[in-house]
């Protein structure tokens, strides 16, 4: 696992094997102000924000029965800041890329651990939540 924030808009953290030589599937979202390094260390009342991290968010995968509007195609000046990278080998997940989506490891980690194969990625993506406001 590794990550890093590059300045206060922009950060990311990764995990497993994020091989360029890997079929990759990508679901982004619009990004708001709250999707930013900046802000997930200030929510976590830390200034590291590697120690703000916690497997209580783990939990949190349950709520992923919430079902975004259909996708939509991108229009000009939407900020599609965020998203989960998924890198597979024979469908099975074995990296994965959170871009500007934070104190979700636990559930990354999870996926890459259950070594599942999975034929719809929108949905393993639902499990970040990142659809969400």
């Amino acid at each position: 696992m590794f990550w890093s924030d590059l300045g206060p808009d922009v950060g990311y953290e990764a995990i497993g094997i994020v091989d360029s030589s890997l079929p990759t599937v990508g679901v982004f979202a619009k990004a708001t102000a709250k999707d930013t390094p900046k802000a997930a260390a200030e929510e976590s009342g830390t200034g590291i924000r590697s120690e703000s991290e916690t497997e209580a968010v783990a939990s949190g995968a349950s709520e992923s029965t919430k079902t975004p509007s259909s996708p939509q195609v991108p229009q000009q000046g939407d900020d599609y800041g965020k998203g989960v990278i998924f890198y597979l080998r024979d469908n099975v997940v074995v990296g994965i890329i959170l871009w500007n989506v934070f104190n979700r490891m636990p559930i990354a980690r999870k996926i890459i651990k259950d070594g599942e194969e999975h034929t719809d990625l929108n949905e393993v993506a639902k499990l970040f939540n990142i659809h969400e406001d």
